[in-house]
């Protein structure tokens, strides 16, 4: 059974904006989910899909006037019902039905509305939307039409009232080979029908007549509409139920059929007395209230009053397991509905062989549930049939009177004397079966208690295990992470170790000397180089960009070993005269070119041995000239000294000719 619920996610039918919607699908089990869809996009999924039932909680949100809606009920399957879960002519709320049948939803959500009214429909609740009379109109007419006229206007008015009249021949065939009741009235014309319309006395679904159209003729079907819409309920329960009530801040109701089967089972918190009688009345016409506590409460004995209807009490308070045994077999969600569920089905097995003795002695034109209700009341079999099967007065005879009514009092007298045989009987069926229960359970308890100690020891060995799995597990974990390194580091220095080898058979072959590359005058490109090209002693190093770096930087070549540093770019000088100091050379790739093959520098041997050699002079010239620098600072420094101390010995000349004056 396939089921859409449907509710306006945005704009509305009568507004500018386009309205869209949520659809919700039902199909068993699955659900399917579609928001944000468009009126078109939803008409086409119901004509595609043709489910049983569009499910809304108002159908005006469909369409912006009630022409609208009756052109878009035209475009419906007509197989598909359109309900509106709410009700008819009086809508109820949409929450408070939803609330009586167990479901929950967020209104502000319409995804959740939608399934709310599909789940609704599904379970009977709401009225189908019926804008159409159970009659269906159909109409055949020329296709073309006859035109100005001409020499041959009569022959070809004939063919086409032929037509017509031919496929109207062939429509009335049909309806009466499907035998359905119909009315014709047939316009004549020049050799035929101009049109014909039928009036079948059934509804479209039932007329298989395709519509169409041949070269001269057309046929088109319709519903014949109604004066105004008509709501009529989806599913009627009027039938007589046997109610089980569990009261509380959460309420319990559960409702059987006069044949034990289960109606419905709801429990929901902060349910009003009305509430409940409302509930109860949708699903059927309560003849008892039962409950399983004694003394019975005050909302069982209010509700009771409402319906008329008889009570049942266990006399005492249902033992947890009788509720349980009672309410396995047509299952439950929680406590409170397994304590309504007991007691309504305590209340049925106190009458099921009184109502399988109706359903045997029942006549076939009354109905047992009728008698049935008679029979709870307190009437015999025999006077229950007797009240709906009174034979007809013989002529001349008067009519017997009636039997009289049974007492009141005696009537519930007789009740309360059966309800405690039928109690008696019940609670010694019960303590047998208990103590056959708690034989077996015993039994039950010490084989328990051998397979217990298996295991236990079965357990212990197991956690013992699962213990060592995962130490072990985090151990691969540990040891796979570490792997992963070594293999990255591993492929690392392949690859170095293919270019190494690749630079010593070009120099070998080419007779050239590799440079290994630093990108940068820092650090961190000296540490990065060192690393990837294995810097040692001896090796020439092209620095591929000799701007920036420091002190510092520098050292690290020397400590490294490096023969000589080609640069390329503008060194600062004070760097390059901190080269010299440290004695390593630096040469410019003005000086030596720099060869690249695949990728990698190279250098011919004879340009380095001269521009070295260069170097050297340039150096030994450097040396002289700090070597004369130095003495010229020597001699200056002794000369200032000398001037120093003539300058002195003057100024003590002077002093000692002043003392002797004095004297």
């Amino acid at each position: 059974m396939s089921i859409f619920g449907v509710d306006i996610a945005s704009g509305s039918p009568g507004s500018r904006r386009a309205p869209s919607y949520s659809l919700v699908v039902l199909e068993g089990d699955a659900t399917a989910l579609h928001h944000m869809i468009s009126r078109h996009k939803l008409i086409r999924m119901i004509r595609e899909r043709q489910p049983e039932i569009v499910a809304m909680d108002n159908v005006h949100e469909l369409a912006q006037s009630h022409r609208d809606l009756i052109n878009l009920l035209r475009r419906l399957p007509p197989s598909t019902k359109l309900v509106q879960v709410t009700g008819g002519e009086r809508p109820e709320s949409l929450v408070r039905l939803a609330r009586w049948n167990g479901i929950t939803f967020d209104r502000t959500k319409p995804l959740e509305e939608a399934e709310a009214s599909a789940r609704l429909a599904a379970r009977g609740v709401g009225a189908v939307v019926s804008a159409f009379e159970d009659k269906t109109l159909i109409k055949v007419s020329r296709r073309r039409s006859l035109g100005r006229g001409g020499w041959s206007q009569n022959r070809y008015t004939r063919k086409i009232h032929g037509a017509v009249m031919a496929l109207a021949r062939e429509v009335e065939k049909q309806l009466r080979e499907a035998g359905l009741e119909y009315s014709l009235r047939a316009v004549e014309g020049l050799g035929g029908f101009t049109r014909a319309e039928f009036v079948v006395e059934a509804s479209r679904d039932k007329v298989h007549i395709n519509p169409g159209y041949s070269v001269d003729a057309q046929l088109k079907m319709q519903s014949i509409e109604r004066p105004a819409l008509q709501y009529k309920p989806l599913l009627h329960r009027r039938g007589y139920i046997i109610v089980g009530l569990d009261p509380g801040t959460t309420t319990g109701i559960a409702a059987l059929n006069l044949r034990g089967e289960l109606v419905d089972l709801i429990s929901s918190r902060a349910m009003s007395s009305s509430d409940v009688i409302e509930w109860i009345a949708a699903r059927g016409r309560s003849l008892i209230v039962a409950t399983d506590v004694s003394p019975t409460p005050g909302a069982v004995e209010k509700v009771k009053r409402a319906f008329n209807a008889v009570l049942f009490s266990p006399g005492a308070d249902m033992a947890g397991e009788e509720k349980i045994a009672l309410g396995r077999e047509l299952g439950y969600k929680n406590d409170h509905e397994r304590d309504a569920l007991a007691a309504a089905l305590a209340a049925f097995r106190k009458y099921k062989n009184k109502f399988i003795q109706v359903e045997k002695k029942a006549p076939a034109e009354v109905d047992p549930d009728e008698i049935k209700a008679l029979v709870v009341r307190g009437y015999s079999i025999e006077n229950a049939i007797a009240e709906f099967s009174h034979p007809p007065p013989a002529e001349g005879r008067p009519a017997a009177p009636a039997p009289p009514a049974p007492d009141p009092d005696t009537a519930a007298l007789r009740q309360h004397i059966q309800q405690l045989s039928e109690q008696v009987k019940t609670l010694r069926t019960y303590v047998d079966e208990l103590q056959a229960q708690l034989a077996k359970k015993d039994a039950d308890l010490q084989k328990a208690n051998v397979r217990l100690d298996r295991l236990k020891d079965k357990t212990s060995r197991e956690i013992k295990r699962d213990h060592e799995i995962r130490i072990r597990d985090k151990e691969i974990v540990r040891l796979r992470s570490i792997l992963r390194s070594e293999r990255k580091y591993t492929k690392k220095l392949k690859k170095n170790a293919v270019a190494r080898k690749k630079a010593e058979r070009i120099e070998e072959v080419k007779g050239l000397r590799r440079l290994k590359p630093v990108a940068a005058f820092s650090k961190e490109a000296v540490l990065a180089a060192a690393e990837r090209y294995s810097l040692a002693e001896g090796d020439l190093v092209l620095l591929e960009d000799s701007s920036g770096g420091g002190k510092s930087t520098a050292e690290m070549f020397r400590e490294r070993g490096v023969a000589a540093i080609v640069a390329e770019g503008e060194m600062a000088q004070a760097m390059q005269e901190y080269f010299l100091d440290l004695g390593l050379p630096v040469f410019t790739s003005a000086e030596i070119a720099v060869q690249r093959i695949d990728s990698l520098p190279f250098i011919r041997p004879e340009e380095l041995e001269a521009a070295r050699e260069r170097w050297e002079v340039q150096q030994k010239a450097r040396q002289a000239r700090l070597e004369a620098e130095k003495l010229e600072s020597l001699f200056q420094d002794y000369k200032a000294e000398r001037m120093k101390e003539e300058k002195r010995k003057k100024r003590m000349g002077q002093k000692e000719m002043v003392g002797e004056g004095y004297d």
